[in-house]
């Protein structure tokens, strides 16, 4: 028998299981201990495969423990990939890149294996100099001297005109308006570039870890109670005006989606470092290029002191702007150089309007489900593995549920990689939960979209091309965030179902 045609293609990537969302560029910190491997397995055949099996076999790194548990699918259709995530404690990862073996199994078939690289990093705060490092093979990014818009008081508050705000107090997202950054490559090195971090990302990703590692280790140690994540959150922001304003689903009493949607706030707020520090080619790579060292000098240390302005807020798939100045300084064994830019950078990580398929009316105990498209700014949809996307389904009493929307043509989804994704929601399983909180299934349930963008470049890239493919930036949000405190409440349900 010949190798079962399943495999798992791109990088996995890592997804927090509090929040939900996907990490950025998919890039996996040993600062939170808890986090899912999340990985496409495809069936890369012209016709469907039977009864197929799909399993983690191993981790190339002792310091990470995964949980066991093996995925069974009764059909796979022809090209279609598979989400498959398992739960992984990575208190103990050693920075750098990792292999991961996964292994299929399909009838008619023998098992074939699938080995692909994780990115791990390894970020930590120090309070006395209120200084986050993050640490990588190649070298140690430190950010200290925040800036940035931080929450409203009317973050966490239940108001009372008709704007109610029910999100974690104190947890709300801080958009970055500047920061120092500061990159020790490990070891120093000759000519003008060095070694990208993982070869992969630019080094601002570094910084958007920190950024977004912060926000989420506070969120979860709400959510879950102290002592989930390695290193304090106390560090503080320069504020800058204005504040930061968004709401987030009332009523909810298990699921703890308030923390889902703090989660994506904050990753939101964070993507304004991404694009404020440019896809093309960030202020490291173009400060180096700007100060080639005198031959036989070893650059040490890189520095980059960047601050930037931003007209309006920052929201998923949105071409918002952001007027940045920095300044960067290369220190090398026989001199310091200098190279300052000041520009407008403009998000591309664009998408448009999600487009949503639901019943309007389900008898109780049938099924909910919803089908969404998300088009890009050239009009293409994206497809299949493209996506990282999931949906919270909101009972008439406010309890949540978070389901995974996919593209490999199983369940409600009409096909796989046809670019419409599908998520559907047991209510015989929903109704066991809500008979917990006293609440109902009748009425009407509230549906909200969520969708990350996946990095699909292919090993072998080089560095500095892969570099420019950027994963985990939300395309397609139900939050907004704002600066102005007299909008109303900017979440919005993209489907509503009645269940009768």
């Amino acid at each position: 028998m010949s190798d079962t045609p399943m495999q798992v293609l791109t990088r996995p990537f890592a997804i927090e299981p509090v929040t939900n969302i996907m990490l950025p560029d998919g890039i996996f910190d040993n600062a939170i201990y808890g986090l899912r491997i999340a990985a496409h397995v495809t069936n890369m055949s012209g016709s469907p495969l039977t009864n197929v099996t799909v399993y983690l076999e191993s981790v190339g790194d002792p310091g990470i423990a995964p949980v066991a548990r093996t995925f069974f699918f009764a059909s796979v259709p022809a090209g279609a990939a598979m989400l498959v995530m398992w739960d992984a404690d990575f208190q103990h990862a050693t920075p750098g890149k990792r292999l991961v073996s996964f292994v299929a199994k399909a009838d008619g078939y023998t098992p074939r294996r699938s080995i692909q690289q994780i990115l791990v990093s390894q970020t930590r705060f120090d309070s006395s100099t209120n200084t986050y490092t993050c640490t990588v093979e190649e070298g140690t990014l430190e950010l200290s001297k925040p800036q940035g818009h931080l929450p409203g008081k009317r973050w966490g508050s239940t108001g009372g005109d008709n704007k109610d705000c029910r999100c974690p107090p104190g947890f709300g997202p801080i958009v970055p308006t500047g920061m120092t950054l500061v990159w020790t490559p490990n070891p120093a090195y000759a000519g003008t570039h060095g070694e990208l971090p993982f070869s992969d990302p630019w080094w601002k990703i570094l910084a958007i870890i920190i950024a977004i590692i912060a926000a989420l280790v506070a969120i979860i140690a709400a959510a879950l109670g102290a002592g989930k994540a390695n290193f304090s959150v106390g560090g503080t922001f320069e504020e800058t005006d204005p504040s930061v304003h968004c709401c987030t689903p009332k009523g909810a009493a298990s699921g703890k989606p308030e923390f889902t949607v703090a989660g994506v706030a904050s990753a939101i707020a964070s993507g304004a470092i991404v694009a404020a520090c440019s896809d093309v080619a960030d202020p490291f790579w173009r400060g180096q290029e700007a100060t080639p060292p005198a031959a036989g000098e070893l650059t040490l240390a890189e520095r980059v002191v960047a601050k930037w302005v931003l007209p309006e807020a920052p929201n998923a798939g949105l071409p918002y702007t952001a007027d940045i100045s920095w300044q960067y300084d290369r220190f090398t064994t026989g001199a310091s150089y200098q190279h300052a830019v000041s520009e407008t950078q403009v998000n591309v990580h664009v998408a448009g309007p999600v487009e949503t398929d639901s019943p309007p009316v389900v008898q109780a105990f049938e099924p909910l489900w919803l089908r969404a498209s998300f088009r890009r700014d050239n009009g293409n949809v994206f497809r299949g593995t493209e996506l990282y996307a999931f949906v919270l389904f909101q009972a008439p009493q406010g309890l949540f549920f978070v389901e995974s929307l996919t593209d490999d043509g199983l369940g409600f989804d009409p096909g796989a990689n046809d670019g419409v994704y599908a998520a559907s929601l047991d209510l015989k399983r929903a109704y066991r939960t809500l008979l917990q909180f006293d609440q109902e299934v009748y009425g009407t349930w509230r549906v909200f979209v969520f969708a990350q963008d996946v990095n699909l470049t292919k090993p072998g890239t080089p560095p500095e091309i892969a570099a420019q493919h950027i994963g985990g930036m939300f395309v397609a949000s139900a939050i907004e965030i704002t600066f102005d405190d007299t909008l109303p409440c900017p979440l919005k349900a993209q489907a509503n179902i009645i269940v009768v």
